[in-house]
């Protein structure tokens, strides 16, 4: 224990912004935050919330879809024939041949537009699901 080094005490010295000012009657404190939670933290939260909705209303969509175009493709099928048909048999009577022009136009746009709501919520990430 001979080796010891002792060095020479040094002076403290103290800042001169840290002596207490006698007149005041209060310390200036910088302001403090209120949040509960911080904002990047509940903005985080938000979207995993609607990547979760997303995912299930995309599932749900899924899931609906062999249902729903076993039944639109044969009636926009059918109702294409008969429009057809219409048009050679009856070219007379216009509202027969424009409703099954109409019932056609629209089963065939329903299934376009269930589509492009598919890929709009997968974010183009299908895989293969379409025929």
């Amino acid at each position: 224990m001979d080796n010891l080094v002792k060095f020479p005490k040094a002076k403290r010295s103290i800042p001169p912004n840290s002596i207490l000012d006698v007149t005041r009657f209060s310390i200036p404190h910088s302001r403090r935050r209120s949040h509960i939670l911080p904002v990047h933290l509940v903005l985080n939260i938000l979207i995993f919330i609607l990547g979760c909705v997303r995912t299930l209303v995309l599932t749900l969509l899924l899931w609906f879809r062999p249902i729903l175009f076993g039944v639109i493709q044969p009636l926009s099928g059918l109702m294409l024939i008969a429009f057809i048909v219409c048009l050679f048999t009856q070219p007379h009577d216009h509202r027969l041949y424009y409703l099954f022009g109409l019932a056609s136009l629209v089963s065939f746009s329903a299934m376009h537009l269930y589509d492009g709501l598919l890929v709009l919520l997968s974010r183009g990430q299908l895989i293969t699901i379409f025929h």
